[in-house]
């Protein structure tokens, strides 16, 4: 078991519903599918600029069109179902690829 941690800041309209379900199907993509842990945190669209540059990846429910220094993926798939597996493989990927 590896060692490797990513931090992760999940954002929604409300930080409370969406991003809580986006936050525990993450968590459960990581420890069944790699062998990094990662620490998760959730919020609103609003907190993205205070935690950008602290976390290593972004995962907004909704469009977010502003630069950010974290890289940011799209994630309404993981809540809608609809092509939830590319979603799911891209952030295992970039997971793997920030955790080097």
């Amino acid at each position: 078991m590896s060692n490797k941690t990513i931090k992760i800041f999940v954002a929604c309209g409300s930080g409370i519903a969406t991003s809580t379900l986006v936050q525990e199907r993450v968590k459960k993509f990581f420890t069944e599918e790699s062998d990094i842990k990662p620490v998760i945190t959730k919020g609103n669209l609003n907190q993205i600029g205070s935690q950008d540059g602290k976390v290593d990846l972004i995962l907004v429910t909704t469009n977010y069109k502003k630069e950010t220094k974290s890289p940011i993926i799209q994630v309404t798939n993981l809540v809608s179902g609809v092509n939830e597996e590319k979603t799911k493989q891209e952030i295992l990927d970039k997971g793997k690829e920030l955790a080097k």
